[in-house]
């Protein structure tokens, strides 16, 4: 293994701790000396929950930006085409690798905190994120070309963004083959390098007001906090472009979360309902695409979801 080999090696192996959907982790790649590509994997699409491939193409953005950010700690460039080809849209991205300058402090700690990044589905701390980390997560978002709806607990409309998120998790409750879609992913094998092992899949919440993701493999009721931040990631349009813009500008936010030890909870069930997500953009008279609500606090790191090996994702 040469030089560039390795590297690239370190690279995708940092890219795939990127949060999915499920952990469904929607994404191949193929190297060719320098080039790397990243495809979206349809067999790991959400087919009845995310028909159209906004959250796995979301993913794989998230995937690119980890990508792009390990590529700066091993002193190299990463250009980017996103959707190059008109003719296959499975090929999300392109990235050549090329010598670049020494990391600075910033970048340097972005990369750290990819390890570091994960998921939380317990409760907070019941309080809302100091205003330093709002500003440094907001500013995060504008880097990627995106923009961060932040609700603060004393804002009005958060209870109707939650009432939004209960009403979207009922109606998926009641549906069938969503609620096979979502066992399928949840509450799996502790052996399994996909999906949310039971273990980590935290209490159902006991409190109307938190709005935490109800997952359906969930066992137990926990207090919630009351206090947490609430944010919306949107983006100008609503096209895959935008979809894999939105992926980026998330996994920025989240690893500068993450080196304030903030973490986030994710809430997409009422993205996935066309009509919830339609009212959700209402309630907050958002004049942009809503892609991504999550819950942030502070709490103890929680373990990391498992991920598949970087043999496995190369074709």
């Amino acid at each position: 293994m040469n030089l560039i080999d390795s590297r690239v090696q370190k690279i995708l192996r940092a890219a795939g701790s990127a949060p999915s959907v499920y952990n469904t982790q929607p994404w191949r790649v193929s190297v060719a000396g320098s080039t790397v590509r990243v495809h979206a994997d349809p067999a790991r699409q959400l087919q009845h929950s995310d028909p159209h491939g906004r959250e796995m193409y979301l993913s794989c953005g998230a995937y690119l930006f980890n990508a792009r950010t390990a590529a700066r700690r091993e002193s190299l460039d990463a250009v980017v085409r996103v959707l190059p080809d008109p003719h296959d849209e499975l090929l999300v991205a392109v990235l050549e690798l090329e010598p670049g300058r020494t990391p600075n402090t910033d970048e340097l700690e972005l990369s750290v905190a990819i390890a570091r990044r994960t998921t939380s589905r317990t409760p907070f701390d019941d309080q809302p994120l100091f205003s330093d980390v709002l500003h440094a997560i907001v500013s995060a978002a504008h880097d990627e070309s995106a923009d961060l709806r932040v609700i603060q607990p004393s804002e009005p409309v958060r209870a109707d963004v939650i009432a939004l998120v209960r009403r979207a998790e009922a109606l998926a409750a009641e549906d069938p083959v969503a609620r096979a879609e979502e066992l399928a992913w949840t509450g799996t094998d502790a052996d399994r390098a996909d999906g949310i092992p039971q273990e980590l899949l935290g209490p159902a919440s006991a409190d109307d007001h938190a709005g935490a993701r109800q997952f359906l493999a969930s066992t137990g009721v926990a207090q919630f906090e009351r206090m947490s931040t609430m944010a919306v990631l949107t983006t100008p349009g609503d096209t895959p472009r935008d979809w894999v813009l939105a992926g980026q500008a998330l996994e920025h936010v989240l690893l500068v979360a993450t080196t304030f030890f903030v973490r986030a909870s994710f809430a997409t069930t009422v993205l996935e309902n066309p009509t919830t997500r339609h009212d959700l953009r209402r309630v907050l008279s958002l004049d942009a695409a809503p892609q991504m609500l999550m819950r942030l606090g502070y709490s103890s790191m929680p373990k990391h979801t498992p991920r598949r090996s970087v043999d496995e994702l190369r074709s």
